[in-house]
């Protein structure tokens, strides 16, 4: 919940400060170095600094860096600037569900009836919620004669 909540303060946040105007790139390097100043000496606080990792956790880490951190959420935030935030968050909601769906589809994973119906659940959310949007015919501008 904090997560989720966090997540909406800092759409909220970017949207009306003069965030909302700058490069996403900008953005993003404030998002991060953030992070880094919050992060990295609550991490030393805690003792959470030691790290061996194998080959696998360096690859898990890199992809962790450069794709999540630096790829989706750079075209995140470009997105932000270009459309509106609650309509953006149609992409949120479904992220698990392609997730899941993708694990059932590459990995062969069995989806339990508890994810089907809560998969069709949040699927009429969205419809309900944006469902006259969709719906709606797209205006065109009367001809000057």
């Amino acid at each position: 919940m904090c997560a989720g909540a966090a997540w909406g303060l800092t759409t909220v946040a970017i949207r009306v400060s003069r965030l909302g105007d700058a490069p996403a790139a900008q953005t993003l390097f404030y998002q991060l170095a953030g992070a880094f100043v919050i992060l990295l000496p609550l991490a030393a606080c805690t003792g959470r600094l030691q790290f061996h990792g194998t080959a696998l956790a360096w690859a898990s880490l890199g992809f962790q860096t450069f794709i999540v951190s630096f790829v989706s959420y750079l075209a995140w935030f470009w997105l932000l600037r270009r459309y509106l935030a609650a309509r953006l968050g149609v992409l949120s909601f479904l992220s698990p569900l392609f997730g899941v769906t993708m694990g059932a589809l590459l990995l062969h994973e069995r989806l339990a009836p508890s994810f089907i119906t809560g998969a069709a659940l949040v699927l009429v959310g969205l419809l309900v919620v944006n469902g006259k949007d969709l719906l709606a015919r797209p205006r065109t501008r009367a001809r000057s004669t």
